[in-house]
């Protein structure tokens, strides 16, 4: 049965593409055609059985060389499947960093909408489930290392610093020092950081009941005047509370004209 000739305009719209992606393709060796005794280029139906397989590879980003090789191949299923693998190899990992950044963008879309829902708003809540990732530092060493963790563990740079202090109270004056500050990961993040999380793996005192508040700051640590309202609030509430308390830095950004640093602060309540 003799196959079917088809001219490189009709397979260029029966394909949807260009002459000269066609041409291309034979240039390269991946295509191939014949020539008719009046020298145009056609293409039989093996041809074009194996143009719509160039196609759907195209269609899984193969490159052209690895095309090359397997048109060229003594047999080519073995190096076809060595480049699947490899290609999935790559879509897995797309997947992954696709998946890592939504988790970036819901969780800097939590901090926004807990800046612009309940800034200055006294309330009661438990401290955040997390896992201590780096458990002693100070705030600026936080950052070298926040930096450090985040370029060798992809995913890390969803870390948050939760730094503690303690204070004391004399009439209307608050008296705050700095103890130690850790860099954490929230629990509903482990999945998505390459970070080796074990069952051993420290975590914050996730139980701990504390009257919480959204700061805005001139820095990345709350003032007293952050801190006061929400103790007398908690007293007023019947609740004693902590000698120490923990703030997190949650963004940065503009406020009536100004830079200002938000911030939320937990005070453990008894």
């Amino acid at each position: 049965m003799e196959n079917t000739k088809y001219l490189i305009g009709d397979v260029a719209n029966l394909m949807g593409m260009s002459r000269d992606t066609l041409r291309y393709y034979e240039k390269r060796g991946i295509l191939s055609s014949q020539r008719g005794e009046n020298g145009y280029r056609y293409y039989t139906d093996p041809d074009i059985s194996r143009l719509i397989s160039i196609l759907y590879q195209r269609k899984m980003d193969f490159r052209l060389r690895d095309m090359e090789a397997l048109w060229s191949s003594e047999n080519s299923m073995d190096d076809l499947t060595s480049i699947m693998d490899s290609r999935l190899r790559e879509e897995e990992q797309a997947i992954r960093l696709h998946k890592q950044n939504i988790a970036r963008l819901e969780l800097t879309r939590t901090d926004c909408e807990d800046i612009r829902n309940n800034l200055g708003k006294v309330c009661l809540q438990e401290f955040p489930a997390a896992y201590i990732i780096v458990p002693h530092t100070d705030l600026s060493g936080s950052i070298q290392q926040w930096f450090r963790y985040s370029h060798r563990y992809p995913g890390l740079d969803m870390m948050y610093t939760f730094s503690q202090f303690t204070w004391n109270r004399t009439g209307d004056t608050l008296h705050m020092e700095p103890k130690n500050s850790q860099l954490v990961l929230f629990k509903h993040l482990k999945d998505y950081v390459d970070y080796p999380i074990t069952e051993d793996t420290p975590m914050t005192p996730h139980s701990m009941l504390c009257v919480s508040a959204c700061c805005a700051c001139t820095s990345l640590t709350p003032s007293s005047s952050d801190l006061l309202p929400m103790i007398d609030w908690a007293e007023k509430q019947g609740f004693m509370v902590s000698q120490q308390f923990y703030s997190t830095y949650a963004s940065h950004g503009r406020m009536d004209g100004k830079d200002t640093c938000f911030v939320r602060v937990y005070i453990p309540v008894f």
